[in-house]
């Protein structure tokens, strides 16, 4: 009986490290998967943001231009009212002028008539009798002529200022109406653009406050998971190879062949006035292309994971850790141990053929540029 005590004490503490380890392996593996989904939402968050600024700016800026624009449309205003009054004063004159050449005109006419009727009367009496008196009444009618003539051109010069004043006091109505119309408009148009400033400021505030939030979550996971680690060290009987801290490869074969469209780092974003922060770098390529392992390892990860589309992640021995996204097609399955350029996925056949791929060491994204053999 006490042989069996002791041979189990003993097998107890033999295979113990190994199952803790195998525990603590297996949930570091899955904190760090909680973990990058924290970081993905955290980018998307910050995009979101990114672009909810980029609306505040282009709204505040449509407001100060409709602001300006209200501003300048109601000095127009305030001007053609001061024409339209100049010119309803100057239609009054026009108007006055117009019936007093009218009136000299009528005057002057029955005048004539009065003084021919009796120019006539008298000429067909006594034309030889008194030759002064029908020489005198023709130059009066001569002279109340010229007075017809000079009031029937007076007349027309005001019924043409009638009409030109009558016409400019309509094309400036027609311009006010368009000009307060315009004014109506753009009022509208800027209380929709300050609401729609105050929406987008309430849902940046509030992106920034989720992103804070996934920050704060981020990093008590990332110390969550050091700690695993720690604990994992200190219950394991031999020194883990997770805790061996190696040199930079330079030496690792490239994934796929192709150009690199995104670099590690911060990279300027095709759409948003912002950097963006990546992880990894994407490699363009051709339709089809046979993605292949840079280094012997077992896959840990096979399946879609948010904006990585369909993604693989390999674990070589513990040194480090190489990422691929967005596949079209996976040709290996988890816990597969991989040679060193084998293939393990290809890309779509149709559309952007791009590659993303990460390296990590120690829960750390790096250069994989750093890693992979430099190109001729």
């Amino acid at each position: 009986m006490y042989k069996i005590t002791v041979i189990l004490i003993i097998l107890f503490f033999f295979f113990s490290p190994s199952v803790f380890y195998g525990d603590s392996k297996n949930e570091i593996k899955s904190k760090n998967q909680q973990l990058s989904k924290i970081k993905d939402d955290i980018n998307k968050k910050k995009k979101e943001k990114e672009q909810l600024l980029k609306q505040e700016k282009q709204y505040k800026q449509d407001l100060q231009n409709l602001t300006t624009a209200i501003l300048n449309t109601e000095k127009n205003l305030q001007n053609i009212r001061q024409q339209i009054s100049s010119t309803e004063k100057n239609l009054e004159i026009a108007s006055k002028q117009y019936a007093v050449a009218d009136d000299e005109k009528v005057k002057a006419n029955n005048q004539i008539q009065q003084e021919f009727l009796f120019y006539t009367q008298r000429k067909s009496v006594a034309y030889f009798d008194y030759p002064f008196e029908f020489k005198m009444r023709q130059l009066s009618i001569q002279d109340k002529s010229v007075k017809y003539k000079d009031a029937q051109k007076k007349e027309q010069d005001a019924q043409a200022k009638i009409n030109q004043y009558d016409k400019a006091k309509k094309n400036l109505i027609n311009l006010k109406d368009k000009h307060q119309s315009s004014v109506i408009q753009n009022k509208k148009l800027k209380q929709n653009k300050e609401s729609l400033l105050k929406t987008t400021a309430n849902k940046r505030e509030q992106k920034e406050k989720e992103i804070k939030k996934l920050n704060a979550s981020a990093k008590e996971l990332e110390n969550f998971i050091n700690n695993l680690i720690k604990k994992s060290k200190a219950k394991s009987k031999t020194k883990s190879i997770r805790s061996v801290s190696i040199k930079r490869k330079t030496n690792l074969p490239w994934p796929v062949n192709g150009t690199v469209t995104v670099h590690f780092g911060k990279n300027k974003h095709p759409e948003l006035d912002t950097n963006m922060i990546s992880n990894g770098i994407k490699i363009k390529t051709k339709n089809n292309a046979v993605i292949s392992s840079v280094d012997e390892g077992t896959v840990i990860f096979k399946g879609e994971f948010r904006s990585y589309g369909k993604m693989l992640i390999i674990d070589h021995k513990g040194f480090f850790y190489s990422v691929y996204g967005q596949l079209d097609k996976i040709l290996v399955n988890e816990n597969q141990v991989v040679a060193k350029g084998a293939n393990i996925a290809k890309l779509a056949s149709s559309g952007d053929a791009v590659l993303y791929f990460e390296i990590r060491q120690n829960n750390i994204a790096d250069d994989p540029l750093l890693w992979l053999k430099p190109k001729p």
